[in-house]
């Protein structure tokens, strides 16, 4: 009895242990009903980010996961001149954009951005001792006491992200394909990060069937 009651713990230990390992978190997503009826051939990439690096790598990585699924991509920082984003635009000329886009065969067009971030501190000596079996208030107490005396933790960077794709439909029929909420573990690595975030968010795109191939 005592030793499925420690198997138990363990391995419930484990699931925690491996579902807290993951970097990035789909928290919720939306898709347009009316998705089936429409097929993505050509998509602009949009990162909102004024890190123009940052904006580069993003756009080139995400434009990548399209084309290995037969759409074409192309990121922003490649289709406009490189001040496109250092002025905020009005919705005359955005709407003049669109039609720019238009001429240019897109059909959709995929939006990206941080919404947040918050400093988060790590459980992991909550859990030091759950598969030890201290079956006993003097054993447990003995074994985490260290509590008090403890000053260090281990804290990690969240990230918010939303994603949006729109349908460059007729002007009286434009609206949104397909939006996701994703928090990103921040790795302090760039490429990481991004990597992170392109595979739930293409596995998302996949089981909504936003992109069939």
């Amino acid at each position: 009895m005592k030793a499925t009651l420690i198997f138990k713990k363990i391995k419930f230990l484990l699931c925690f242990l491996l579902l807290g390992c993951s970097s990035s978190n789909l928290v919720e997503q939306y898709t347009n009903p009316d998705i089936h009826s429409l097929e993505i051939k050509k998509v602009l990439i949009i990162g909102m980010t004024p890190n123009k690096n940052i904006r580069r790598i993003f756009e080139e990585k995400v434009a990548e996961e399209f084309l290995k699924r037969k759409v074409i991509a192309v990121g922003s920082i490649d289709f406009f001149e490189s001040s496109f984003t250092e002025k905020q635009k009005t919705e005359e000329q955005l709407n003049k954009i669109r039609i720019q886009l238009s001429d240019a065969n897109f059909d959709a067009v995929l939006l990206a951005k941080v919404t947040g971030q918050e400093e988060k501190v790590t459980i992991g000596q909550a859990y030091k001792n759950f598969s030890r079996n201290l079956d006993s208030f003097t054993d447990y107490y003995y074994h985490n006491q260290e509590i008090y005396g403890s000053t260090e933790s281990e804290t990690y960077v969240l990230y918010h992200t939303e994603t949006s794709l729109y349908c460059l439909c007729p002007a009286t029929d434009r609206r949104i394909l397909y939006k996701a909420s994703i928090d990103l573990v921040d790795t302090e690595r760039i490429n990481k990060n991004i990597n992170n975030y392109i595979k739930i968010l293409f596995k998302s795109l996949k089981d909504n069937q936003v992109i069939l191939k």
